[in-house]
C-alpha cells in the first residue's frame, strides 16, 4: 500500500516524498482513513512506530477541507504531549508534512520563558502542540482560547498517567467544546483499564484500533554486551572511543555524580563532552542537541538519566 492509496491530498503525499516516507506504517494504514471520516479514535501503538503522522496528515488534510472563515485564525487543533522534548517534534513534524499547505503551527511548553511563545501565538496559529502545564498557564493568563476547537489529540496518555497530569488534562478538557462538537484521538502505547475509562469519559463511539507490535531492536543494530569491574569502566569506554569509527556517541547513566566524573575523564582525554540533565535550562538542551543532531561541535554526548 502506498500514501496516495488512504486518500490524501497532494500538497501531504509531495512532503512525504520530501522527507523520503514511501509506504506507511502499520498504524499509519490504520488510522488514517477513519480521522480522515472524522471518527474518534482511540490508539494502541508504541513511540518510533509512526504515530505523529498517522494523526498529524489526515488533521492537515482537515484543516484544508473545511477551511476556518474569516481573517482570524482560531486555534483548531490541539495537541497535548508530555515532555518537552516530544511536543517540539509533534510541532517540526506538522511543519514538515503541512510544508505545502497555508497552515501555522505553535508549540508551547515549561522550563523557557512564556513570551516568545506568547507572541507566537498572538500572530494566531491553526495548530497548537503543548504541554498540561505551561498550556493551562497561558490559558489562565488569557493568552489561549479554545472554544474554537475542532480537534484533540492526546499523545502518550499512558505516559500522562504515570506522570501525574491526568487531573491537569481534565481541567484543559473542561476548556474545550463538548465532545460531541470536537473529534478526539487518543493514543497510548498499552489499553489498561485506566486508558479505556479516560477513552470513555471523552471520545464518542471511537474507533479501537492496535498496531502490530514493531521489533524492539532493528535488524541494523548491532549489540555488544562487557561485564567489567566499576574500576575497569573507563579504560573500557576510552578503548571504545579511540577504537571504533563512531560519527557520534551518547552515554546513558543513572547518577549524576557518576556522570559529572564521567565527563570531567572524557574530557581529560580529549573529548568534547556537552551533558543533558533535567536542571539545565530547556533552551539550552535544545541547542545541544540540534548540535549533537548535526554533528557538530561535540563528539559525544553525556545524558544523565534522571
Amino acid at each position: 500500500m502506498q500514501f496516495g492509496d488512504l486518500g490524501l491530498m497532494e500538497p501531504l503525499l509531495k512532503a512525504l516524498q520530501d522527507v523520503g516516507y514511501r509506504t506507511p506504517s502499520p498504524i499509519q494504514e490504520k488510522a488514517i482513513p477513519p480521522v480522515l471520516q472524522r471518527r474518534d479514535l482511540l490508539g494502541c501503538a508504541q513511540t518510533g512506530t509512526g504515530k505523529t503522522a498517522a494523526f498529524a496528515l489526515p488533521l492537515l488534510q482537515l484543516l484544508e477541507q473545511n477551511k476556518s472563515k474569516g481573517k482570524k485564525r482560531p486555534i483548531r487543533v490541539l495537541v497535548l504531549t508530555p515532555t518537552r522534548e516530544l511536543a517540539a517534534q509533534i510541532q517540526e513534524c506538522f511543519e514538515e508534512y503541512g510544508k505545502y499547505l497555508p497552515h501555522r503551527s505553535v508549540v508551547i511548553f515549561g522550563g523557557v520563558g512564556q513570551q516568545p511563545q506568547v507572541d507566537a501565538l498572538r500572530k494566531g496559529c491553526d495548530i497548537l502542540v503543548a504541554t498540561p502545564g505551561r498550556l493551562l498557564d497561558l490559558c489562565g493568563q488569557g493568552h489561549i482560547s479554545l472554544q474554537e476547537l475542532e480537534y484533540f489529540v492526546l499523545d502518550e496518555a499512558d505516559r500522562m498517567l504515570d506522570m501525574g497530569f491526568i487531573p491537569d488534562i481534565k481541567r484543559i478538557v473542561a476548556h474545550l467544546p463538548h465532545k460531541q462538537d470536537r473529534q478526539t484521538l487518543l493514543f497510548s502505547a498499552t489499553l489498561e483499564d485506566s486508558i479505556l475509562r479516560l477513552a470513555s469519559g471523552w471520545l464518542v463511539d471511537p474507533i479501537i484500533m492496535e498496531s502490530e507490535p514493531e521489533k524492539m531492536v532493528s535488524d541494523d543494530i548491532e549489540q555488544t554486551f562487557y561485564s567489567v569491574l566499576r574500576e575497569e569502566k573507563l579504560a573500557l569506554t576510552l578503548h571504545i572511543l579511540n577504537n571504533e569509527e563512531y560519527e557520534r556517541v551518547i552515554i546513558f547513566g543513572n547518577r549524576k555524580d557518576v556522570n559529572l566524573r564521567l565527563q570531567h575523564d572524557l574530557e581529560r582525554f580529549g573529548f568534547r563532552v556537552p551533558v543533558l540533565s533535567r536542571d539545565i535550562p530547556q533552551d539550552k538542551r535544545i541547542k545541544i542537541l540540534e548540535k549533537f543532531r548535526k554533528g557538530i561541535p561535540s563528539d559525544l554526548t553525556v545524558h544523565f538519566k534522571d
